[in-house]
């Protein structure tokens, strides 16, 4: 009987979780008239109701690893789902003018064809890397790993600098932004409304396929015969105290280990969004100015000169090296200008934390996403700021 009840209640969290971006995609409204009120809980019960009668047989029938492993994935993805729309509007209670924007932008960014193009298409190139063989003599694993991570990082790159091009350089040659600012809007809400309501759909589409792609890892280690890790102690003993047995003990131990993989993963994760920050914010200060066919290759190459500079400067000497020719002087000047102010893109490279051959503690991996965080906040202002005083100085008439 508990192992029948722990299994309703998995189903029934399934229901619960997709409140959350239903009621940002006002799929629900609590605010409106009793009618509209006793709708929205009608069409809650309605859920949480069919989940929990279709959801527990399925469960109880058929619990496996695979059926864990694909209840884990759409799990975390309402859950990065309700995060992701529901932070415009948390943020509407302190911002409500910039945060109007950024709702606006994020809801017309996700109803593009180009965000479920990109989306389809990153989910086609991740299913190839899962079957290719990389004939790495035993590397396989840690070469889908960082493969996986640039191809979401790249797709989700290619959308936020096409989307600010769209939304912000569009609106503004348009007169849209004109009809906005003639309202009581500054011009500063609409700028980092913009980037926020971009950032927000790069973060949906990233984390989104940052999920699927942690399943295709597990499905991977299948693959690769990859012993699995124990069973932490804390859940044997959860089984023992709650007496599961049967379904309910496989599907609670086999999302114990998806929960610990998300673990393993969010720091990857979180290193590619702050990338992703700095790209977006530098995007939206040049479409303040410049079309797209002018934006795209000025991005391109501040990524590409973003992660060569470090290599040229360690090979270059850097500016320890005060001898050589003229040219060889004149060429550790340039690459350490290029490396003091271009972002350090090197220092979010999943590659560097953990794939390397001596791999970090949780604690100091922690530790090194912590300050990534910390230098993408601070350098992703930067080009926000100039945006700014570029969109100051613009006239809009």
């Amino acid at each position: 009987m508990t192992s029948l009840l722990f299994i309703a209640i998995l189903a029934v969290l399934q229901g619960v979780m997709s409140i959350p971006w239903m009621y940002a995609l006002e799929l629900i409204d609590f605010n409106q008239s009793d009618a509209q009120r006793r709708r929205s809980f009608g069409l809650i019960g309605q859920i949480i109701g069919g989940c929990a009668l279709i959801l527990t047989p399925v469960l109880w029938l058929g619990g496996s690893d695979t059926l864990a492993r694909f209840y884990g994935t759409i799990l975390q993805i309402q859950i990065i789902m309700g995060i992701g729309l529901l932070a415009p509007i948390a943020l509407g209670i302190i911002w409500p003018k910039g945060a109007s924007i950024a709702f606006a932008t994020q809801r017309e960014a996700t109803r593009q064809p180009l965000f479920w193009l990109i989306l389809s298409g990153g989910l086609l190139v991740l299913v190839v890397s899962l079957v290719l063989p990389y004939f790495t003599y035993g590397e396989d694993y840690k070469m889908m790993y960082e493969l996986g991570f640039d191809i979401i990082l790249f797709g989700t790159m290619i959308f936020t600098a096409l989307l600010a091009s769209i939304s912000v350089n569009e609106d503004i040659e348009g007169r849209t932004a004109l009809t906005l600012l003639s309202k009581p809007l500054s011009r500063r809400d609409f700028l980092l409304g913009k980037f926020i309501g971009i950032n927000l759909s790069g973060f949906l589409l990233l984390f989104g396929l940052g999920t699927v792609f942690q399943l295709f890892l597990l499905f991977r280690q299948g693959i690769e015969r990859i012993d699995p890790l124990p069973d932490a102690p804390w859940i044997l003993d959860l089984i023992e105290t709650l007496g599961l047995g049967g379904s309910a003990e496989i599907l609670l131990k086999a999302l114990a280990g998806w929960f610990f993989l998300s673990a393993e993963v969010a720091p990857s994760i979180v290193l590619c969004f702050c990338q992703v920050t700095i790209i977006t914010a530098i995007a939206v200060a040049l479409a303040t100015r410049f079309p797209m066919m002018v934006t795209l290759p000025v991005i391109a190459t501040i990524f590409f000169l973003a992660h060569l500079a470090p290599v040229l400067v360690s090979t270059s000497g850097g500016e320890s090296g005060s001898s050589g020719a003229g040219v060889a002087q004149m060429l550790r000047f340039t690459v350490t200008a290029f490396h003091a102010i271009l972002p350090d893109l090197e220092l979010f490279r999943v590659n560097i934390a953990i794939l390397g051959d001596t791999q970090l503690t949780v604690g100091s991996y922690w530790l090194h996403v912590a300050w990534a965080v910390i230098y993408a906040a601070i350098y992703a202002s930067v080009p926000l700021l100039v945006g700014l005083v570029l969109f100051e100085g613009r006239d809009l008439g």
